[in-house]
């Protein structure tokens, strides 16, 4: 059957059963061991990791339209409450990452405080400087962290790289699921109304600072998970492997290249995470800074030929391939 006498139903139903299949494809891989398997679920980690934080980030920043520079400050407060808190003070695993949300959570209302007085590029400058503060005290509080030098987590409290890859398989599947919740919630109608117009908004009588601050919160907590589950599986967190720019702008570019604001962008979006690794791979050590470089030359293709991100394309060509036909 052609894509093009599909009703939209159909293809909904298409759209899930080709991610259930995905899914089923991913969970059967480590029963066929090779070493070409290995290095693939290596790399398809990396990308359920990154999948998972830019569906964490999109939450906030796509359906609020809080543009964050610094969500690695809730990677890294997840990930330190994990290791700090069974590496120094021998606290169940549970309870550690209950504390990495309660911290992630309580600096999220910070950052969606600071969003009602600030906005744009203004706020993304500050989430940024947030993070860099972070960072500085990770690094200098080493009766705490251990400093630079990292803070190590024995063997009980990490898991290995098959028991990871199923792990954030199980992560992703929670935060889509999340995001689907969220998005079609009373919550993610206000929270896209205030991000569309919300001058409009006000005049309606709708204050956007609660809507803002449980979008962010759910953000910064989701966040924070992963970086907690990111130290299990690492066995190590230092303040540059956590507090990084690199994993803030991951998160977002994933998401701006698969669709901001969309519920399967950060999955369009994911094959950035692969190119990304195949090309410091193949030319890292040749060419320092070379995956800069690439997302570089990735971002400035996006922002002339895909501007609303993949998504959006694919449901434009669809929709007029449909007018063309119907």
């Amino acid at each position: 059957m052609s894509l093009r006498i599909l009703s939209p139903a159909a293809l909904r139903m298409t759209g899930y059963a080709a991610v259930a299949a995905l899914v089923a494809a991913i969970a059967i891989l480590p029963f066929f061991p090779s070493p070409s398997v290995t290095y693939a679920m290596g790399l398809i980690l990396q990308i359920m990791l990154f999948v998972y934080l830019a569906q964490a980030w999109n939450i906030a920043g796509g359906f609020a339209g809080l543009f964050s520079l610094g969500h690695s400050a809730f990677f890294g407060l997840g990930a330190y409450s994990y290791a700090i808190g069974v590496a120094k003070y021998g606290l169940d695993p549970t309870v550690c990452f209950l504390i990495g949300g309660l911290l992630a959570a309580g600096l999220g209302v910070v950052t969606a405080i600071i969003s009602t007085r600030l906005s744009g590029m203004f706020f993304a400058m500050v989430t940024l400087g947030l993070n860099e503060i972070l960072l500085n005290l990770a690094s200098q509080l080493t009766w705490l962290t251990n400093g630079d030098a990292g803070t190590y987590l024995r063997k009980q409290f990490t898991v290995s790289a098959g028991t990871a890859y199923y792990l954030f398989l199980v992560l992703c599947i929670v935060i889509f699921v999340l995001a689907a919740l969220v998005r079609h919630s009373k919550l993610g109608t206000m929270c896209v109304a205030v991000k569309e117009n919300e001058a409009f908004a006000r005049a309606l009588g709708v204050n956007p600072a609660p809507w803002k601050i449980a979008a962010v919160v759910i953000s910064a907590i989701m966040t924070a998970i992963g970086g907690g589950f990111f130290a299990m599986y690492q066995g190590i967190v230092s303040p540059t492997m956590v507090f990084t720019f690199s994993i803030s702008i991951k998160m977002l570019i994933v998401t701006m290249i698969g669709g901001v604001g969309t519920l399967w962008g950060p999955l369009a979006g994911a094959f950035l995470v692969l190119f990304d690794e195949l090309v410091r791979a193949s030319l890292g050590a040749t060419f320092g800074g070379v995956s800069l470089i690439a997302y570089g030359a990735i971002l400035v293709f996006s922002a002339l030929f895909l501007p609303k991100g993949i998504m959006e394309a694919v449901r434009k060509h669809l929709l007029d391939r449909s007018a063309r036909h119907g």
